[in-house]
């Protein structure tokens, strides 16, 4: 890929953050370096270029500020790119991306640096990145991506997010909370999309019951549950009987939530899939399903249940 020497600039400033390996001396001096022999020159470029090593950290980041508005070349911003002038300025897509797939998570390979332990812990469990879509697929419409949680398991504990943008033939990722690097990545668009695709096609991970949720969250009729105030929170083996599959609706407006369990047995998860779909396309009243309210010490019930309809109250 051709690049010009003030994108080359504009690049190694972007990344020239609170990353150390970006933020060293001998990285910023060699930043000027590269830049006069790339035929860029400026004041601040030149004292850059002949600074020592020993000055510092904040009077090299100064002369490198400097040098960016002599060559009317944009300050970095948080986004990972603007446009100035007709021109686009933008991370270059030097950095490779690898994702790997475990039972329990999605591991990010940056660089060849996996960041989900460096950021919050740990990857995500491939259920939530693929089910029922792919996020990590990068549109031009900017999306913000939970891509590690802490080790605990939960992503509302702790988490890293990337804020996924697709520009022309690259790919950026942002970081928000807990960043695993000081400064975003930019991925070449045709690498990156063969890899996410890779990723999203491989099935390895799911046990049957995995499987059986894939396929009841990507068939469910969700426009059945609107008239009764309901959505679907999500489906899986329930973590209080493994020997059962759970799924989980939330009332918004009467605030309640209602679980209805299916027993797994050794039937496919295709079978019992159907079975879950079978069920959830009948009317609310005619389910055997537990309920609790999400207001402590009420004991109302939801407006929809039925007969059947007992009280799992968490309150006691």
């Amino acid at each position: 890929m051709e690049t010009s020497p003030t994108e080359r600039l504009y690049d190694a400033a972007a990344r020239c953050s609170a990353d150390p390996y970006w933020a060293n001396s001998t990285r910023l001096i060699e930043t000027a370096t590269h830049a006069l022999t790339d035929g860029l020159d400026s004041p601040g470029l030149r004292e850059l270029a002949a600074a020592s090593q020993s000055d510092r950290i904040r009077k090299l980041r100064r002369l490198l500020l400097d040098a960016l508005d002599e060559l009317s070349v944009p300050r970095p911003e948080a986004s990972p790119g603007q446009h100035i002038g007709g021109t686009r300025y933008a991370r270059l897509p030097t950095d490779t991306l690898r994702l790997e797939i475990t039972p329990s998570e999605v591991l990010i390979h940056v660089n060849d640096l996996e960041i989900t332990e460096a950021g919050a812990g740990m990857g995500m469990h491939p259920f939530n990145l693929f089910v029922p879509t792919n996020q990590l697929v990068a549109t031009t419409e900017p999306r913000h991506v939970v891509v590690a949680r802490c080790t605990c398991g939960e992503s509302g504990c702790g988490s890293t997010e990337a804020r996924i943008t697709r520009l022309g033939m690259a790919v950026h990722w942002d970081w928000y909370v807990d960043p695993p690097l000081g400064h975003g990545v930019s991925f070449d668009a045709a690498q990156y999309d063969a890899e996410v695709e890779r990723i999203g096609n491989d099935r390895s991970w799911q046990r049957p019951a995995d499987t059986a949720a894939r396929l009841v969250i990507e068939a469910v009729d969700r426009e059945r549950f609107i008239p009764a105030g309901m959505e679907l929170s999500w489906a899986a083996v329930d973590h209080q009987d493994p020997r059962k599959f759970l799924v989980a609706l939330f009332v918004k407006d009467e605030q309640f939530q209602v679980f209805l369990r299916f027993p797994i047995g050794d039937q496919a998860p295709e079978r019992l899939a159907d079975d879950v779909l079978r069920t959830l396309h009948q009317p609310p009243r005619s389910w055997r399903a537990a309920f609790h309210s999400m207001t402590v010490g009420r004991r109302e019930r939801p407006s929809m249940a039925g007969r059947r309809w007992r009280s799992e109250d968490p309150w006691g």
